[in-house]
């Protein structure tokens, strides 16, 4: 027999909120580079559970988001690119749509019983535009990446996130858009949705939940 999903666990930039992948793509076209170099370059190798790019000890709350421009210098240059200076403060500006559509239905399984949470990688300077812009009463459970010290797809958040939602692995379901973050969640136990697109959002959670 099947175990039944008892907690909905969600990320929230790509799959609660528009990506900024825009933002990335303007800031790719400043220097004449891939967008997805560029992404390396600023936002580190997203498949690798440990790092010390400034993106992901930010992430971890080791250091202030104002420090990433200086500390990725190095990444930039060893790429043959010469940042402008102003690159992180394009990315982080905020112009992202939030899903609401999502939001509601989150609200909804709390109220069918479901356990919910939110698992982000975050900057603790984020944290008032997250307060600000989502409605984090549809959540029981707020894991933020900056908060805890670990990020996605390091073992240790989920682990954390799995004691906190007190169920067991196998009993939550997560919704991620980055692959990384998902094989870390399958790693951890969790069932998963690989994000693709927001209109497939809600689909998939009738889906994964066998319910029409």
């Amino acid at each position: 027999m099947t175990t039944p999903v008892r907690a909905v666990m969600w990320d929230f930039g790509g799959v609660l909120i528009t990506p900024i992948t825009h933002a990335m793509s303007e800031v790719a076209d400043w220097h004449g580079v891939d967008m997805v170099d560029m992404l390396n370059i600023l936002m580190g190798p997203r498949e690798q559970s440990t790092s010390d790019h400034p993106w992901h000890r930010a992430e971890r709350g080791e250091i202030p988001t104002a420090q990433m421009q200086h500390d990725v210098e190095p990444w930039a240059v060893a790429a043959g690119v010469t940042l402008r200076g102003d690159e992180y403060e394009r990315l982080l500006r905020g112009d992202f749509d939030v899903r609401h559509h999502v939001i509601e239905c989150i609200g909804r399984l709390r109220d069918e019983g479901y356990i919910t949470g939110l698992l982000t990688n975050s900057f603790r300077e984020f944290r008032p535009v997250l307060e600000e812009r989502i409605d984090m009463s549809v959540f029981d459970v707020v894991v933020d990446s900056s908060e805890v010290g670990h990020r996605k797809p390091e073992p240790a958040i989920y682990d954390l996130a799995t004691t906190m939602l007190e169920v067991e692995a196998g009993e939550v379901l997560y919704f991620d858009d980055f692959a990384a973050n998902i094989d870390g969640a399958v790693a951890a136990g969790w069932r998963t949705v690989h994000v693709t697109g927001g209109d497939h959002i809600i689909p998939d959670l009738h889906r994964a939940l066998g319910v029409d």
